[in-house]
């Protein structure tokens, strides 16, 4: 095939296109052999130099017949000006071919070129293909420090002649996100933000000896490098038929994450990343890969906009709010939501640097912990137990890891309820766990969580309130204590309080755990509204934990039928299950609770 002419892109994806603007079929090792010509700056290079970098893994004989091959393929790559490609019996020289890499030659020439230049280096050069180990590795590297350096020159050079203000805040965003120390950039940054950005104190060499963080890659004595908390607040998704209140989100989390990248506490996902991360097939892996500590997750909806702040290693949402946002007062409302949201994010990823400290220096028990998490989703005894094999393997790695221990607690609870036997012994051990919980961290809400849930199911309705009171204090954004709290306010027969108190948890974790919905139904049905309480159980993805308050809903109802189906499916589930040991040992405060529920069992014939 003849064209006019070749065009590299190296940024981003790596592709070859032609004058047409399509792409080219071209070996994925050839356009790399092309882009180490176009950006080396050198246009030739030896048979032997290029074999051996790009095919490292290989015998010599191998790399360089692999060489061959390669140049046979795209040998039909020809412009009116001669081939992209020629060799000789020891060199390769590249042709007439433009290339991307040439758009940095002219990055301080004008506002445009700035511009174009940033929008190439934020998509990585070579950041999608697959590079050889080694040397071409190595070469790939030093030419992103060279074209940020040239980039962060020409920020420099720009600030003194440039009116468009937005593209020189991207740019200290995103340079700041690779060296938050970079106080040159965070002056420029400053000087070209609207209004007082965020004031935060400095660390002091006494909070910094008791665990808190200096700037990047120090930690107060000199010792060990310990990287900072990193952020990623994620832009909410078009919502409605309003595009300007879309807009305006969007707006005000970008104003936000500027804001925080003056900050010397943490290091910020720059907007344009955080944009990709939201639009991810899989956000928690790609939060992962990009060392995320902390997410602010927004969502518009009816009410306007809603933001949670969620601590990954332990899925944790540390702080929630919601804000209004109406086409009317939208300038006030945009400085509003920014000036809340900047602080409570602050304000959360500084006191719990002791958190992030942790995290830093035991991953695996966090891992092994996230594991079990995952498993505890489900409410089968097949998850439960997957879910305690993962908490216990988070112990091997630290003996006193307190959510890990919280976790354990709670998997005998669930095994309590899930075989309806009324075995002591299992709230004997989930008491044991959370005892060690609370003395290895007693500011963890999960522990007093636990704490609670094994005291309601012990009978001591009242000291189980407590704890979950002070658990709420210490969480009261987290979704799980919300649910465990409303599901002890059923038991102390205040159901509408408890849906309530579920309503706010399912709020905050829309794509809740099956308990969630397992308590909602339950509390419908001390409410009378049994329609309701199957409605709650048809969202369960395992349906099996809550067939007896389903059998029995049916048969208040009236519907003796279904009642007999779900009764059936609850005894194949639990055959020796016995509705007078069952009442006798499930905690109710009020005895028209026992007798309601007696009733509707019985009703379904239990």
């Amino acid at each position: 095939m003849t064209g006019a002419g070749y065009h590299l892109r190296t940024f981003g994806e790596l592709r070859l296109i032609d004058a047409a603007g399509d792409a080219v079929a071209c070996p994925e090792r050839g356009l790399l052999i092309l882009a180490y010509l176009s950006a080396s700056g050198q246009k030739v290079a030896t048979r032997d130099k290029l074999a051996t970098m790009v095919w490292p893994d290989r015998e010599k004989s191998v790399a360089f017949k692999n060489l061959r091959s390669t140049l046979w393929r795209m040998q039909h790559l020809v412009t009116p000006a001669g081939a992209i490609l020629s060799a000789t019996e020891t060199q390769v020289a590249l042709g007439p071919l433009s290339c991307d890499v040439s758009d940095f030659e002219s990055v301080e020439g004008s506002e445009e070129s700035f511009r174009n230049a940033l929008s190439l280096w934020r998509d990585t050069f070579l950041s999608s293909a697959d590079l050889p180990s080694g040397r071409y590795a190595s070469w790939v590297m030093e030419k992103r420090r060279g074209f940020t350096e040239v980039l962060r020159s020409a920020l420099i050079e720009a600030e003194r002649r440039s009116a468009d203000r937005s593209t020189l805040r991207a740019a200290c965003a995103h340079l700041l996100e690779l060296d938050p120390s970079d106080g040159a950039v965070r002056e420029i940054l400053q000087r070209v933000c609207h209004g007082q950005l965020l004031r935060v104190r400095a660390p002091t060499e006494a909070t910094l000896q008791q665990g808190e963080f200096s700037e990047w890659g120090t930690q107060a004595g000199g010792s060990e490098t310990v990287r900072l908390p990193r952020v990623a607040l994620l832009p909410p998704a078009a919502f409605g038929s309003d595009p300007m209140l879309h807009a305006v989100s969007v707006a005000v989390i970008e104003d936000i994450t500027i804001g925080l990248c003056s900050l010397r506490s943490m290091t910020v996902v720059a907007p344009y990343t955080a944009e990709r991360i939201r639009e991810a097939a899989d956000k928690a892996a790609f939060l992962e890969r990009h060392g995320v500590t902390y997410a602010l997750d927004c969502r518009m909806s009816d009410q306007g906009l809603f933001t949670q702040l969620i601590f990954l290693p332990t899925d944790q949402i540390v702080w929630a709010d919601r804000f209004p946002i109406s086409p009317a007062g939208l300038v006030k409302q945009r400085q509003d939501i920014a000036y809340h949201v900047a602080r409570a994010v602050t304000e959360q990823v500084e006191t719990r640097q002791a958190d992030h400290f942790d995290f830093v220096t035991h991953p695996e028990a966090y891992y092994a912990y996230l594991g079990g998490l995952r498993h505890l989703s489900g409410l089968g005894l097949p998850d439960v137990r997957r879910a305690r094999r993962d908490f216990r393997e988070a112990l091997k790695y630290r003996q006193d890891f307190a959510p890990a221990l919280s976790g354990i607690a709670r998997t005998y609870v669930n095994e309590w309820l899930l075989t309806a036997r009324g075995d002591n012994d299992l709230l004997l051990t989930a008491e044991r766990h959370v005892k060690d919980a609370i003395a290895s961290n007693d500011h963890l809400p999960a522990a007093h969580r636990e704490a609670g849930v094994v005291k309601l199911y012990q009978g001591d309705l009242d000291e189980s309130l407590d704890s979950l009171d002070r658990a709420e204090q210490l969480g009261p954004h987290y979704a799980d204590v919300l649910y465990s709290h409303a599901d002890t306010l059923v038991h102390v027969a205040r159901p509408a309080e408890a849906l309530d108190k579920l309503g706010k948890a399912l709020a905050l974790n829309p794509l809740a755990p099956d308990a969630y919905l397992w308590s909602a139904a339950g509390a419908s049905y001390f409410l009378g509204q049994y329609e309701e309480c199957i409605g709650f159980v048809q969202r369960m993805k395992d349906k099996t934990p809550a067939d007896r308050i389903v059998a029995a809903s049916w048969a208040m109802l009236g519907d003796r039928k279904k009642a007999r189906q779900h009764r059936m499916r609850a005894l194949k589930a639990n055959p020796s299950f016995d509705l007078d040991k069952w009442l006798a040992v499930v905690p109710m405060k009020e005895q028209w609770q026992k007798d309601l529920y007696r009733e509707g069992l019985k009703k379904a014939g239990f």
